[in-house]
């Protein structure tokens, strides 16, 4: 495995009391990037000879050069106010809040192109020096460049990563899921819930998310858009059947997958 780019840097602000990430924005294009975790090491020494060493994560140094810094950063990263003009006021009180950093790297797996996505759960970023420079024979480009500490959340997850992808478009869709940047369908809910009957059944399957789909599947295999039923009509269960559904929408992450067990005509349970 090798690594060999860099790309789509995103940033969204962490509720550490939720657990859930808001105001999402893409970070500019990046440049480069840095994780180096930290362990608090204890060893114990008995008869005179190292027997144990307890290693823990402690948290992990993070750096971050982009192209350019979006004002959405000022607000969402260092507490800064910015007025609807864009106007970007730095207050002696401003305390930077907590983020999730998001970002695509490009491996050669057997000879194959990958993508595959990391995200660091909970970041602490803080402001490093700006500089600047007046243009003279040559051109030299000044680029920002965050530091900051990732540590645990209340879960203990420090680090995520994805599956590795085809494409990069891939990747990128299930960070913005992640962060909670793109648009997630509302999971299908049956009329029905799941259980043992008597006799057969017909259940209706809706979904909140405006102009989402709903694909299904009665054999146990996953719904999604190359496999299913698209919902347009009740569904009749006549024998057992685990009956699963996904809601899907153009532009917008899907739902989880909803699974009901129907149990017809079942005696003794």
């Amino acid at each position: 495995m090798a690594n060999f780019g860099l790309s789509k840097p995103w940033i969204a602000k962490y509720n550490p009391e939720t657990d859930q990430y808001t105001d999402g924005f893409k970070c500019g294009k990046a440049i480069n990037t840095s994780v180096t975790p930290n362990y608090n090491e204890t060893p114990l020494y008995a008869d005179n000879q190292q027997t144990e060493n307890v290693t823990e994560f402690k948290n992990a140094n993070v750096s971050l050069g982009v192209d350019r810094m979006p004002v959405q950063a000022a607000e969402v990263v260092f507490g800064h106010s910015v007025s609807s003009e864009g106007e970007e006021t730095s207050r002696t009180g401003d305390s930077a809040n907590y983020v999730g950093y998001g970002f695509i790297t490009a491996e050669m797996l057997d000879g194959v192109q990958r993508y595959r996505a990391c995200i660091l759960r909970k970041v602490k970023f803080k402001e490093g020096e700006e500089s600047y420079e007046t243009k003279g024979d040559s051109i030299v480009f000044k680029t920002p460049t965050l530091s900051g500490t990732a540590m645990g959340t209340s879960k203990t997850d420090w680090r995520k990563k994805s599956p590795y992808f085809d494409t990069e478009e891939e990747a990128d869709k299930w960070i913005q899921t992640q962060l909670n940047v793109m648009e997630r369908c509302l999971n299908p809910v049956a009329s029905v819930s799941g259980g043992t009957y008597s006799e057969s059944l017909t259940v209706a399957l809706t979904t909140e998310t405006k102009g989402a789909k709903i694909i299904y599947t009665t054999n146990g295999t996953t719904p999604g858009l190359s496999n299913g039923t698209e919902y347009s009509e009740p569904v009749t269960i006549s024998e057992t059947t685990g009956l699963r559904a996904v809601a899907l929408k153009e532009g917008a992450a899907p739902s989880d997958i909803v699974t009901e067990e129907y149990m017809i005509g079942v005696e003794g349970i």
